[in-house]
């Protein structure tokens, strides 16, 4: 009898199958859990995050006062109403804030744990006012004609009054660009450039040939487009002409070509024109064009800037990499604009792009003529992207200011050029650009978190 008992198994697999279903709908329940806390503990840390930038950034050291911004800050930030306990202390001019909460378990209560504890730490320290370099990179293409520019006048005398405003060693450029940028005539003969002379060609005169003259009958009204933007003036192209008269004999006549150069610099050929440093590769200058203001190297005075950005108007077409490259130079210790506080180990560097629009020009084909004359938007943005890496690379900030108007290639461009998704501004009036200058001023003074 004990024998048959033994060899019995027909009941095995209801029992097996008691035990196995058990164990699954635990580990599924274990599984549940484990995501909702790690999604709470994510929620946790954002909000300490927040909390202890909101403390640090306020300029209080007073430890009640900053328990208080930190938890006013909790209190905006807790959408879901978890209770958090939290403490804040100061050590020196480090803030730490650690919150505890804990998460109701959706299926392991079954045995018997009910509760999970999950916390997160956030440090930062306090805003420290420490020397700075700041290239600002300001569009002055002709979109930027008017109410544009006026507005960005007015913004940048809001940002260079807060720059004022801090006790720290503050020294900024100025780069204005559009199709080039102008280093100005006194540069001329320096070794890091390479300016043919100023002179004039005497072309001969032409072979005579028969034309036909002719009358136009019927014309057609065009939107008169700058730098890709419609101007809201218009031109005439004639779509009908009939001849007039039998042919007549023209012979182009001599001429004298005057070649100047204004100050305008081009790109380099092949690496050289994806970094900043003179390394022994002379730039370019671009004779018989025009291209604005002169760049203002890094400087103390804030008048002086001041003065530069209100002299400012608007001409030419888009091209992001001129404007890049340049404002690069300006935080590079070595020519052009080397400046040896770039090197100082305290010393933090910051580039400001602001433009209202995206690249229509590129540079010429070939690219071994240094001029920007060609019309692949594609390639233009590739370069702006690689250069945005290579400043990166190089320790620079980069904060980006969109500036009324609507391309999302361009903005998405922009976006991913900045040193974070936070220092990049998306302003469409005046007003929504002061309040973005403002922003990257608090920024470039406050030090963010150290874990």
């Amino acid at each position: 009898m004990l024998k048959k008992y033994l060899l019995n198994t027909s009941g095995n697999f209801g029992m097996m199958f008691g035990i196995i279903s058990t164990m699954l709908v635990l580990g599924v329940g274990v599984a549940i859990d484990f995501a909702g806390i790690t999604s709470e503990k994510s929620t946790l840390q954002d909000m300490s995050d927040a909390a202890v930038l909101a403390a640090v950034s306020s300029g209080e050291e007073n430890l009640a006062v900053l328990k208080k911004i930190a938890a006013e800050s909790l209190k905006a930030n807790n959408f879901s109403n978890l209770p958090i306990d939290f403490d804040l202390k100061l050590d020196g001019q480090t803030v730490t804030i650690e919150l505890k909460s804990s998460y109701n378990t959706k299926l392991m209560s079954f045995v018997g744990q009910d509760k999970m504890p999950v916390g997160a730490l956030s440090e930062a320290k306090l805003p420290e006012e420490i020397p700075i370099n700041i290239a600002l990179v300001l569009d002055r293409t002709g979109s930027m004609a008017g109410a544009n520019m006026t507005s960005l006048q007015a913004a940048s005398a809001v940002l260079v009054d807060e720059f004022s405003s801090y006790d720290s060693d503050t020294r900024v450029a100025v780069v204005p660009f559009s199709n080039y940028v102008n280093v100005g005539l006194a540069n001329r003969n320096e070794t890091w450039i390479d300016v043919p002379a100023d002179g004039t060609i005497d072309h001969p005169a032409g072979e005579c040939y028969m034309v036909q003259p002719t009358e136009c009958t019927a014309t057609e009204d065009y939107d008169i487009i700058s730098d890709g933007v419609k101007t809201g003036e218009t031109g005439k192209s004639c779509t009908n002409s009939v001849a007039v008269g039998p042919e007549e004999q023209y012979c182009p006549p001599a001429w004298t070509e005057t070649i100047t150069w204004n100050g305008c610099i081009g790109s380099r050929d092949g690496i050289y024109n994806q970094t900043a440093s003179y390394k022994g590769k002379r730039i370019p200058g671009i004779m018989n064009v025009e291209c604005g203001e002169e760049v203002l190297p890094l400087t103390t005075d804030m008048t002086q800037v001041k003065a530069r950005i209100d002299s400012l108007t608007a001409s030419k077409n888009t091209y992001i990499p001129a404007g890049l490259i340049n404002g690069w130079r300006m935080l590079d210790a070595d020519k052009p604009f080397g400046n040896l506080s770039n090197k100082e180990e305290k010393r933090k560097r910051a580039l400001i792009l602001m433009t209202d629009g995206a690249n229509t020009i590129s540079l010429e084909d070939p690219y071994m003529t240094g001029a920007h004359k060609g019309s692949d938007a594609d390639e233009a943005n590739d370069l702006t992207a690689t250069l945005c890496k290579n400043i990166k690379d190089e320790g620079i900030d980069i904060w980006a200011v969109a500036y009324n108007f609507d391309d999302a290639v361009a903005k998405n461009m922009l976006q991913a050029c900045s040193s974070s998704s936070g220092q990049f501004f998306d302003a469409s009036n005046q007003a929504d650009l002061i309040k973005a200058f403002e922003e990257i001023s608090k920024s470039l003074f406050t030090v963010r978190l150290s874990r």
